[in-house]
């Protein structure tokens, strides 16, 4: 079902990825667009793991895949920006640091609530 919690925390997941995609795209990594790439496949890969709700244990490993990207997406990030100018103050390259963990924070969460609805249907099923 589409109404569920964890489909509203993927989307919500979604979102914060075509907004870092967007955000790589047009001012920080102007010159590398790996970035903006890799951001618009983890938004895609989200947005189809969002109607998998029927296969669970896939949806699973969607997301472990999917987090696993951005960390390794938000490492990158961080070892760009330390490449670039040594600002010591808030700037919007902190802000574009923060989008990826908004993402693998919905993510785990939502993690959490599809491992919940497998074992609901675990326990129901040995009822029968």
């Amino acid at each position: 079902m589409l109404q569920r919690i964890q489909s509203v925390y993927m989307l919500i997941a979604f979102i914060s990825s075509i907004f870092y995609s967007y955000l790589a795209y047009t001012s920080l990594f102007k010159e590398n667009t790996l970035f903006a790439i890799s951001g618009g496949v983890i938004s895609l890969l989200i947005l189809i793991n969002i109607f998998l709700y029927k296969n669970r244990k896939l949806q699973i490993k969607l997301n472990n895949l999917a987090i696993f990207v951005l960390i390794v997406l938000l490492g990158l990030s961080i070892y760009q920006v330390g490449l670039l100018s040594g600002e010591k103050s808030f700037s919007e390259k902190d802000i574009k640091l923060l989008v990826p963990v908004i993402s693998i924070v919905f993510l785990l969460i939502a993690n959490k609530y599809i491992k919940r609805d497998e074992r609901l249907v675990k326990s129901v099923d040995r009822i029968r």
